[in-house]
């Protein structure tokens, strides 16, 4: 940019979605009940506004990359960037037993929707999660990440709330917060069964998310997934169609993948059975701030 005018400029006409969330997502109604009654082809019509807002996102403004001729993060298909994970304020403190990713709040509404931004370092993950009763619409800002992603069963009754708290809940506002869990381990037991709390899932498979790509999860389609960082780092925005609220039963739950039970199936695709866990030890996200975007601290 050529000086700080014509950069706030185009902030401003390439992100929308982020400077004035409200001119897209202001009609929305009241989402505290969540979305699990609504079929898929009507939230696809429904938030097809806010996908096309997204793919139309400028991530070089909106983020202020610089581009290198080396080598770099993916930003569009054929441009490099410099990564803006070691950008981000305060600095992260050290950790022995894994990566940090950042979270960038940006604007929320309450039963409505939030928006934020993970950025991740090189090969960072988020251990697969899950999404009660809710959409969510990402978009990859630059570089990559691998995305494990499952299916969550439907209940036989469709007034049926389809998930339940449970006691290995972590509160989204705690997903936040420094330090691991007060669980997690991906090691599962050797019963047949699954332990209690077991719910089942079926697999979609493992697939590569490169900058500018967008991609949405639905109440039960894809509604668990797992996130790790290309060598570059990732920074992905997300939409989420309502809010995590844990006083709406909307709370954020790890999970691991049970494999023990030959009647469920396995492989990288299929059936199997998740099993809630507390957020893993080796997993950090911290709040921040990176130029305009982000909580103050």
């Amino acid at each position: 940019m050529a000086n700080g005018e014509s950069s706030m400029k185009t902030h401003q006409q390439h992100s929308t979605l982020v400077s004035s969330p409200s001119e897209i997502l202001g009609n929305l109604p009241s989402l505290e009940g969540g979305l699990a009654s609504i079929d898929r082809a009507r939230l696809r019509q429904y938030v097809q506004p806010i996908w096309n807002a997204l793919a139309a996102l400028d991530a070089e403004a909106l983020l202020s990359l610089q581009r290198t001729e080396d080598d770099g993060a993916e930003v569009n298909g054929s441009a490099l960037v410099h990564p803006i994970h070691d950008q981000v304020l305060p600095p992260k403190p050290e950790f022995r037993d894994g990566s940090c990713v950042r979270y960038l709040h940006v604007s929320e509404v309450a039963d409505k929707y939030s928006i934020g931004i993970f950025v991740f370092p090189p090969n960072a993950t988020i251990p697969l999660h899950d999404h009660p009763g809710m959409c969510v619409l990402s978009r990859v800002l630059y570089g990559s990440v691998e995305r494990l992603s499952l299916d969550l069963e439907r209940p036989p009754d469709p007034h049926h709330p389809p998930f339940q708290q449970h006691s290995s809940s972590l509160s989204f506002l705690r997903m936040f917060g420094m330090g691991g869990g007060s669980g997690g381990g991906g090691n599962s037991s050797s019963n047949t069964r699954p332990p209690n709390g077991g719910v089942k899932a079926y697999r979609r498979g493992v697939d590569q998310l490169t900058a500018p790509a967008v991609t949405m999860l639905y109440p039960y389609e894809g509604n668990l997934h797992e996130f790790r960082a290309g060598p570059h780092g990732a920074a992905v925005l997300d939409v989420l169609l309502p809010p995590y609220d844990t006083e709406n039963n909307r709370d954020c739950t790890f999970y691991y993948i049970h494999d023990d039970d030959p009647n469920v199936g396995g492989g990288e695709t299929g059936a199997c059975w998740i099993v809630p866990t507390g957020q893993p030890e080796n997993f950090h996200c911290l709040s921040g701030r990176y130029r305009d975007l982000g909580d103050e601290f």
